[in-house]
């Protein structure tokens, strides 16, 4: 059974500040704590749902274990019903030493949106691409709705914050950038190589960063709508540059 002290720490993982303090974050759901118990990713401890924990007490021993009602893992989930349970998770494992050479890195200014920058994690995994960098005021890569968006894929792109208007200067490699205005993407020569920047879908990419875009490029318009899904933008551009 869960402790007040454990129950205060988990309600404590909803927010920044306690993800932060705490160096842990929330896994949610069957589909992705199955797939984090079959990683390499540090798991403090599970907490199962008492009617979904007897088919997995094989794959689940390893860990500290707590089984409780659903009514409590509901009660200390963000989603709205959990009818599985929930992981808490240390951030130690996600460190690692970004390389910028022979891969294609996605830098993202200003996405705020969880379920955006999910989605943009999501498809990067799919195409191989290891690393994202992201502006200081992007949301949270530990916010449990990006975790969630991520289906997983978090475990295997890291997602590195950085001020970007210094930190695009010292990268010596083509940056392409998701404009109005620059060379139809499905024109465009695939690179081994480069940084790839998506802006938020309210602004684009902010004026101080375009002024770093070596390589501007366009997705064509075809229809009425007025923009594009920043998710979307990024998985076409990401998928004609690696094609």
């Amino acid at each position: 059974m869960l402790t007040n002290k454990q129950i205060k720490l988990i309600n404590s993982l909803h927010s920044k500040k306690g993800r932060i303090d705490n160096q842990l974050f929330l896994v949610e759901g069957e589909k992705a704590i199955l797939e984090l118990v079959n990683s390499k990713v540090p798991i403090e401890f599970l907490v199962i749902c008492d009617h979904q924990a007897s088919p997995f007490h094989e794959l689940f021993k390893p860990f500290e274990l707590y089984i409780e009602e659903e009514a409590l893992i509901t009660k200390l989930s963000t989603l709205v019903t959990n009818t599985f349970g929930f992981a808490v998770v240390s951030m130690k494992h996600f460190s690692f030493h970004l390389e910028y050479n022979d891969q294609i890195t996605v830098v993202l200014d200003g996405i705020r949106d969880p379920g955006n920058l999910g989605t943009i994690i999501r498809t990067a995994d799919w195409f191989g691409i290891k690393q994202i960098v992201a502006s200081e005021d992007t949301v949270d890569v530990y916010n449990p709705k990006v975790i969630g968006a991520t289906m997983g894929s978090f475990m295997r792109v890291q997602v590195s914050y950085k001020n970007l208007a210094a930190w695009l200067p010292t990268i010596k490699l083509p940056v392409y950038g998701a404009l109005l205005e620059g060379e139809n993407v499905f024109t465009i020569k695939t690179s081994q190589q480069g940084l790839l920047v998506i802006g938020s879908e309210g602004k684009g990419i902010r004026e101080n960063i375009i002024d770093f875009v070596t390589h501007p490029v366009t997705i064509p318009k075809t229809g009425g709508a007025e923009s594009l899904n920043a998710g979307i933008a990024a998985g076409i551009i990401v998928a004609q540059l690696t094609r």
